[in-house]
Order: C-alpha cells, then structure tokens, then sequence
C-alpha cells in the first residue's frame, strides 16, 4: 500500500478518536451527586474519614487558624477555584505552600488531616478510610462541591 493511502487512514482513525474522547467527556459531565469527590467523572466516593478530620481541626487551629478563617477555604472564591479541580492538586498547593513562611514544614500525615477537615467544613460527606496523599491513588479525583452554606 503506498503512503498516500494511509496518510487519509490515519488522518480519519485520529478523528474517529477524538469524537469518542469528546464523547466520553461528555457523559463525565453530566450533573452528579454533590458532596463527594469524583474517580474519573462517575463514581462518588468519600476520601475522607471523619476521625482524620477531627485530627483535622486540630492542626488547622494550632497552624492554619494563625492566618485563615474557615470562610477562607469554605467562601465563593475558593470553591469557585476548586470546585471540579483534581483533589491531589489542592493537596500539593496545600502541602507545598503552608504554613506561609515554612513551607512543607510539617509532617504529610498533618497535611492530609487539614485537607480532610477543609473537605469536611465544604459539606464532602466522610467515609471510613482516611484520605491518603498519594498522587497514584488520587489520579482522576476531583471534587464535587456541595452548594455552600448560606451566608458564604
């Protein structure tokens, strides 16, 4: 078969490609249940328990209390930013940015604790296993964020 016969095969197998992608994009964005994260646009699933999230407040009243308030991760611009983002993006922000002025200074497990209690304080219902920072396990999560609390 010569090449210009398989130039226009291929030509037409990448659009054939892109349509289903596009297609399947489509159905992930179909409206879903707040209040959960998201694995790969279809299934909820809690990422949080609600013992790591009480561990959760502590570290956030001992380090992030200095410089946030909760409307501060719970507001109008927050969830404007991460509503739908991937969760181990926040994470990473979270972790690589805070507390101001030591950044990444305190242990992973205290990050994730936070984390659980700022997806607490959105309304994200909790579940029994504890969320884990691991980028592999996180891959496709992204966060459904409840309509927010009157008053924010």
């Amino acid at each position: 078969m010569s090449r210009s016969f398989r130039l226009p095969g291929v030509l037409l197998l990448a659009v054939v490609a892109a349509s289903v992608s596009a297609a399947v994009r489509t159905t992930a964005q179909q409206p879903l249940p707040q209040g959960h994260a998201v694995r790969h646009g279809a299934d909820t699933i809690p990422i949080y328990s609600d013992s790591q999230a009480t561990a959760g407040q502590a570290v956030w009243t001992k380090t992030c209390s200095e410089c946030h308030e909760s409307k501060d991760v719970t507001g109008g611009d927050f969830r404007t930013k991460w509503a739908g983002q991937p969760v181990f993006t926040l994470f990473e922000q979270i972790r690589t940015t805070m507390p101001d002025g030591n950044p990444g200074s305190l242990p992973k497990e205290d990050y994730a604790a936070a984390l659980a209690y700022i997806l607490k304080l959105n309304g994200l219902t909790p579940g029994a296993a504890p969320f884990v920072a691991d980028s592999a396990a996180l891959a496709g999560v992204k966060l459904i964020l409840p309509p927010a609390p009157s008053g924010y």
